[in-house]
């Protein structure tokens, strides 16, 4: 009886050294696994960044290439939500128009705002607004 007692002493502990060990080496798995995402969503992450700074770049310079629709002049950057907005034949009474302008670089895509913008201005949902406000003079 002392005998079979011992051994399953002796077998609940290497059952428990064995169950830590195991533990411990799914531990050190958890952990590598960990750092390798980690260091995987890092570099993602820079990857956007500097795609997202150089297109906040080149959407400044983007006037002066020869496809941009209005002259470089004739524009205003606004940045968010819309790029620019230009307008040309502003000295006509019919020829006169409004231009809004987005710039997208790379695999970027109109957000949300920005796609309700777009729909307002091809529905025609445009308005305008003049605001009078007194000056401030010392007579």
């Amino acid at each position: 009886m002392l005998y079979f007692s011992i051994v399953l002493i002796v077998l609940v502990i290497g059952a428990i050294w064995n169950f830590k060990y195991q533990l411990e080496k799914l531990k050190e798995q958890h952990e590598e696994e960990l750092r390798r995402e980690i260091t995987k969503a890092r570099k993602e992450g820079k990857q956007r960044s500097a795609a997202v700074q150089w297109g906040k770049t080149i959407e400044h310079f983007v006037p002066f290439m020869e496809e941009f629709p209005i002259p470089a002049e004739d524009v205003v950057f606004l940045g968010m939500p819309i790029d620019y907005v230009g307008f040309t034949n502003t000295g006509s009474k019919t020829k006169c128009e409004v231009h809004f302008v987005e710039v997208k670089s790379g695999s970027s895509f109109l957000m949300g705002k920005q796609k309700n913008i777009k729909k307002a201005i091809q529905e025609g949902r445009v308005k305008w607004h003049e605001i009078t406000v007194d000056g401030n003079f010392e007579k």
